[in-house]
């Protein structure tokens, strides 16, 4: 389990941010009693499931984002913690110390991440493994703009910035709290430029074309690619980094 403290900053006022990273290789003390991790009501939603992989996305995502909200919660027992799906699937918190505290949440291919921040700086995670074989489909229903189309047949790896592009609007959904419902067109970005990593790693940042008060980074690890989203004015003192 990674964790990591992050200062948000939006002129003179800072918030606190907890930025958290788990992997499948943790789960087995979760796997073997998940009355551990989880509340009743998420037992019971845990054991509706049928798939076992699905069943192991589940309790991954929980302990990324318990994991995270215990960090900023200052709550050791993370079955105290519920996260229930609001009405567009979003994630939401139940527990007496977390008025005014969101988490959003991501996981692909047995890595969870999740962040837990304060609710009035709205933000958005999302996870996603680079797939050079899904860069049609992509392309097909992203319905980029024209700036993203030249950044595209610009990269270098257009399996990794195809996936950036999605992960932005998934972000962006997040941080919205409506998910991807609307045309993926609408959730385009636009400025696009290589921003610094604190692993060195290739990163990117850029706005989005229709929602200006919001702005997303990108950072690739481990052939996934990690975006947030959050409000334009808001500031990181450092990238994080898996």
């Amino acid at each position: 389990m990674k964790l990591r403290s992050l200062t948000l900053r939006r002129g003179a006022e800072t918030q606190r941010a907890v930025f958290a990273v788990a992997s499948d290789n943790e789960l087995s003390l979760y796997e073997a009693d998940p009355a551990f991790l989880l509340c009743a009501g998420e037992l019971a939603q845990w054991e509706r499931i049928k798939f076992a992989p699905k069943r192991q996305s589940f309790l991954l995502g929980r302990l990324a984002a318990k994991s995270a909200l215990g960090a900023m919660l200052e709550e050791p027992d993370l079955a105290a913690l519920e996260i229930y799906a609001g009405v567009f699937g979003q994630p939401l918190v139940r527990h007496p110390r977390a008025l005014g505290v969101d988490v959003t949440l991501s996981h692909s291919h047995g890595v969870a991440v999740a962040l837990a921040y304060p609710a009035a700086w709205p933000a958005g995670l999302d996870l996603e493994t680079v797939a050079p074989d899904a860069v049609a489909m992509l392309l097909a229903e992203m319905t980029l703009s024209d700036a993203e189309k030249s950044w595209v047949a610009a990269a270098v790896t257009p399996s990794s910035a195809c996936a950036v592009l999605w992960s932005a609007r998934e972000a962006l959904g997040k941080a919205l709290k409506t998910g991807v419902n609307s045309p993926l067109g609408v959730l385009s970005t636009f400025g696009i430029q290589a921003a610094r990593s604190a692993a060195g790693a290739p990163a990117w940042r850029g706005g989005y074309t229709n929602f200006s008060q919001f702005q997303w980074r990108a950072q690739i690890f481990d052939e996934r690619v990690l975006v947030l989203a959050l409000p334009r004015e808001i500031e990181l003192d450092e990238w994080f980094s898996p």
